[in-house]
């Protein structure tokens, strides 16, 4: 049997109405086809030129279906039709410029999630990092600015010090990232990690984009990295934390969340994550609970002992994780002391 074959169309009922439109255009050739585009809308265009990048062969029993009113424009019809990529991005550089086709045509090859990005948003954080170290920051907060945010928390988490903090305050400087940047920083990442890419438009960038990695991130990475942008422009980790809710701002909750707060929360993580706090956020907490719930909390803290860092920090992120949690639920509302927005 012929596996040529098995790619062809061969029945017209199997082609959709744009499909039969890509169909129609290829045939023409690249010159004609990019004038009949030009007359078309830019979703017109979008659609067909799509449906020509993901096209099979069509087998002339199908271009004779299809072109049949046109069959003076025919004039050998055994050839065969064929579509791909090389074609629809030609169409699309004769008729809507290189840059403009450019970008819609990587689009195109993100909706099928075979974008470089993606290659990286699937692989393992180890071997991701491995990759970024080796790379300019600014190289890697481009790429963390095209992952989802879980994904750039983790990867940040994993990254040496200076180099996350340096990434993370690139990030939130990021302007405009030309399409020639994008281009070659895709083959980077094909050469590297994978065969196959392309790129993805959904660009998280700027303090909001930081402060959302951030809100995913530990609370040690969270400290660590503001803390370096501050001491490096005070101004841009405050814009950060002003889109955030850290532990800290606690303080800033008035006495009825707090009691909410606190009736809700996990008891152990609550006392693990007062050891050794400053005092005013202790009695933040002791301060709006009832005497005995209060002299319970001085007892265990007393009993409780030394605790590692890393504990206390993971006890800290614990409780701002319920109190998002309720922020969501409608049970509190947390808000930023200079905004009347809710933060997420």
């Amino acid at each position: 049997m012929d596996t040529e074959q098995d790619d062809f169309i061969e029945d017209p009922k199997d082609l959709t109405g744009v499909q039969k439109a890509a169909v129609f255009l290829i045939s023409f050739g690249v010159e004609k086809a990019s004038k009949i585009l030009k007359e078309l809308k830019d979703a017109e265009v979008e659609k067909i030129t799509k449906a020509i990048s993901e096209m099979k062969n069509i087998s002339p029993p199908v271009v004779d279906s299809v072109m049949e009113q046109f069959h003076e424009l025919m004039t050998d019809r055994q050839f065969l039709v064929e579509g791909g990529q090389d074609i629809a991005k030609n169409l699309l550089e004769q008729t809507k410029g290189k840059n403009q086709a450019d970008e819609m045509f990587r689009k195109f090859e993100a909706e099928r999630g075979e974008d470089a990005f993606s290659i990286i948003q699937n692989s393992e954080v180890e071997n991701i990092v491995h990759f970024l170290k080796n790379e300019h920051p600014q190289i890697a907060a481009v790429i963390l600015a095209h992952l989802k945010l879980n994904k750039s928390a983790e990867i940040l988490t994993h990254l040496p010090d200076d180099f996350r903090s340096d990434v993370a305050l690139r990030m939130a400087r990021l302007g405009k990232i030309s399409n020639d940047v994008v281009e070659e920083l895709s083959h980077v990442i094909k050469d590297q990690l994978s065969s196959e890419y392309t790129e993805r438009n959904n660009i998280h960038k700027g303090a909001s984009a930081v402060a959302g990695i951030l809100n995913e991130s530990d609370i040690a990475t969270e400290r660590s990295v503001l803390e370096s942008i501050e001491a490096i422009d005070p101004e841009l980790a405050k814009e950060i934390k002003d889109q955030m809710f850290l532990f800290e701002d606690i303080l800033e909750l008035d006495d009825r969340t707090m009691q909410t707060i606190v009736s809700n929360l996990d008891k152990q993580d609550m006392v693990t994550g007062l050891k050794g706090v400053d005092e005013k956020i202790k009695e933040k907490f002791l301060s709006n609970m009832s005497t005995r719930a209060k002299d319970i909390l001085i007892d265990d803290l007393e009993a409780i002992g030394p605790v590692h860092v890393k504990k206390v920090e993971e006890a800290q992120q614990n409780i701002v994780k319920s109190i998002k949690q309720m922020d969501q639920e409608g049970k509190i509302s947390i808000r930023n002391k200079d905004t009347d927005q809710i933060i997420e």
